[in-house]
Order: structure tokens, then sequence, then C-alpha cells
């Protein structure tokens, strides 16, 4: 093999080295409620967030799914005696999940001093999946909230005159990365300078 070969073999396998090495993915985290039984009231079921006015039902059991259809498997949470608020200890970056819902959707998003940082609206007054629904609506309307500062404290999730709302697949971004470890950093660079050595790019003294 050719200096000129080697050195591009060489020079693509330290750029990709590179990226394996620097790449961070954002922490994704999506409650779907399936593992709830049927009718649980949900305040604190999951560690890290608390929700007010929620109940999950099933598929089957206490939701007509011929109406609301679960995004995922055959949990949802919906709303019970007013608006669901969700509240997470640790402010997070962004929020999103699959909404249902007979009489519009509204979800504020709040910081943790309760200052408003924006609003999401349904794209129908109806989008049930009986036939009900707005024409060209579909049910499990995805809607998602980013907040680049990770300022994100509470959501509220309404619907006209307290009418239901189902959520399904709560998806959070908690901001958190994941990233190789210094040893491999240093496992990578030894590798990379053994195979120049090799190739007589790197003397030893």
């Amino acid at each position: 093999m050719d200096l000129v070969k080697a050195a591009v073999k060489l020079l693509g396998a330290a750029l990709l080295a590179a990226g394996i090495v620097c790449s961070a993915t954002a922490g994704t985290i999506v409650y779907d409620f399936d593992t709830f039984d049927d009718d649980t009231p949900l305040a604190t079921g999951y560690a890290g967030l608390t929700f007010t006015n929620a109940a999950v039902w099933k598929a089957g059991l206490s939701l007509n799914e011929t109406a609301f259809s679960p995004h995922s498997a055959d949990g949802v949470v919906l709303n019970i005696g007013g608006p669901i608020t969700v509240v997470f200890l640790t402010p997070v970056f962004g929020v999103g999940g699959y909404f249902t819902y007979d009489s519009g959707l509204a979800i504020a998003i709040y910081d943790g001093r309760g200052a408003l940082l924006g609003e999401l609206s349904g794209a129908y007054a109806n989008n049930l999946i009986d036939g009900s629904g707005d024409a060209s609506s579909s049910p499990n309307e995805f809607l998602q909230f980013a907040d680049v500062n990770g300022l994100i404290a509470r959501i509220t999730i309404t619907s006209s005159g307290g009418s239901t709302v189902v959520l399904d697949d709560l998806t959070v971004d908690d901001g958190a990365t994941s990233i190789s470890e210094p040893s491999s950093i240093a496992l990578m660079a030894g590798v990379i300078a053994a195979g120049l050595r090799r190739r007589g790019w790197l003397r030893r003294s």
C-alpha cells in the first residue's frame, strides 16, 4: 500500500474515532402508562414526575378505544376532574406527547417560577377515531415543546369545558448526554499512534 493510501485510511480511522468519542445523545424518556392497572389515579407513579387530575385507563376496560385509541399498547392517561398537570421535579428541555380530544386542546408550559414559556394548541376541535372527528383529523396528534435553557417545570393540558383529553407516550428530554470515558479516548489514541508507527510516520526516539 503506497504512502498516500495509507495516509487516507489512517485519517479516515481518526475521524471515525473522533465521531465515536465526541458523540452525545439527548436523554429522551417515554412514559407509556402501560404498566399501571386500569383506573389508577396517577400522582407520583413515575419518579421525578407529579400528575394532578390524571388517571390511567386501559383499552378494553375503562377506556372507550373506539373513540380514544391508544398510541401504543393499551394504557393512556386522561383528565379527571380538571386539567391534567404534570410537574417535573427537575426542569427539562423538552416535552411532547400524543393527544386525542373531543373538544379542542390547549397546553401551557411554565418554568419553575410560574412564568409562561409557551403554549400549544390542537389542530382540530375534535380528533376522535369513531367518525365524529373533524374532517381530515386523526387520533393521537403529536405535539411537542422545547426550551434550549432547560427551564420546563410544569405543563397543563386542557380541553374546552372540561371535556375529555387522552395522553399517551409522554416524551421528555431531560438533557442527559452520553459520552465516552477518558480511558476510551486514550485507548483510541494509542491505536491510531501504533498504526502511524507501523507505517514509519512516527519514529521511536
